[in-house]
């Protein structure tokens, strides 16, 4: 009898000590990336990592590197404030595995995407807040890339077919917010009827919230929110009828009805087949940082592989056209 209580206890220090070096061990790491990019995060990442450890009885520091690195580009890349409610969302997170992961294989960007939800869970549900599983699988296709025109049809066939007047308009918005005007979750969700100008140059989105800026919607899908409007109050959210306050949570709520058949919307996606639009089409760069929200070049870098070659006549015919007419406001 003494044997097993002995090897209970024996357990119970392992564990303790276990827990003492993973604590040890997010107070000691430093990242493979550059030691100038460390420092504007590392009072963040360690906060949030020890109140992980704080919340549970396991070891967490083996997901210390892909939260580091997560934080980073979420930083650097996506632009975003060192935000707990923004970086625990859902969205942002897979938006980081689909748009942060690229050159990783799908294997390492399947654990990456388990332990950030992982770190999501724990945090949350030490908050009171019951967490549900992620309902949909790691995508074995490449999840970065931009939709297709085949793809977008898809899309506009599973918006028509939801059950109802109301989540018809709702899905319709959602994907012309997202195709049309490149917003993701956070400023979908912010969007109210009286955020929205339609005037002789077409619809305008004034995107509120931490990155405020005016955002014009292409042309091909501007009569989903003029509809929309004629249907909503002043007011009122743009996206999701019948809420009556802000929900950060109302496009993932929205998606995860299994209403509609076919291909499903992503969020990330939607706005990655926005700028690859633009890219194609020669919109100039910094207007399009500006409807973007995004702060410097090296964010369209993963995007340039979607951007066919121009060929070298219209190459020449582009830089000597804006040499040319440089020149002419100078003299």
């Amino acid at each position: 009898m003494s044997s097993i209580h002995g090897s209970a206890g024996n357990g119970c220090q392992k564990q303790a000590m276990s827990l003492i070096d993973s604590a040890a061990r997010i107070e000691s790491y430093r990242p493979a990336f550059p030691e100038k990019y460390w420092e504007a995060i590392e009072p963040f990442v360690r906060a949030l990592m020890r109140d992980v450890q704080q919340a549970t009885a396991h070891p967490v520091d083996a997901m210390l590197s892909v939260v580091a690195q997560y934080v980073l580009w979420a930083r650097q890349a996506a632009g975003l404030p060192l935000d707990r409610e923004i970086l625990l969302q859902h969205e942002v997170i897979e938006e980081f595995i689909s748009r942060g992961c690229q050159g990783i294989r799908a294997n390492s960007r399947a654990t990456y995407r388990s332990r950030l939800l992982l770190m999501r869970k724990i945090l949350f549900e030490a908050n009171g807040i019951r967490v549900k599983p992620a309902t949909t699988p790691f995508p074995a296709a490449d999840p970065a890339s931009p939709y297709t025109g085949r793809d977008l049809a898809a899309l506009r066939s599973w918006a028509d077919g939801q059950h109802t007047a109301s989540r018809i308009r709702s899905a319709k918005i959602l994907l012309a917010l997202g195709a049309g005007a490149g917003l993701r979750t956070e400023d979908i969700v912010r969007l109210s009827v009286s955020d929205v100008q339609v005037d002789n140059f077409g619809v305008l989105i004034n995107v509120r919230g931490r990155r405020p800026r005016s955002v014009p919607v292409l042309a091909e899908w501007e009569e989903a929110i003029k509809t929309a409007l004629d249907s909503i109050p002043k007011g009122k959210p743009l996206f999701g009828e019948g809420r009556t306050s802000y929900n950060k949570n109302a496009v993932s709520n929205f998606l995860s009805r299994r209403t509609g058949v076919g291909l499903k919307p992503s969020l990330a996606r939607l706005r990655i087949t926005w700028i690859v639009h633009h890219l194609r089409v020669g919109t100039p760069i910094v207007p399009l940082m500006q409807a973007a929200g995004i702060a410097t070049l090296d964010a369209f870098d993963r995007y340039l592989a979607y951007v066919p070659d121009v060929g070298t006549l219209a190459f020449r015919v582009a830089l000597r056209g804006a040499m040319v007419e440089q020149m002419g406001r100078h003299s």
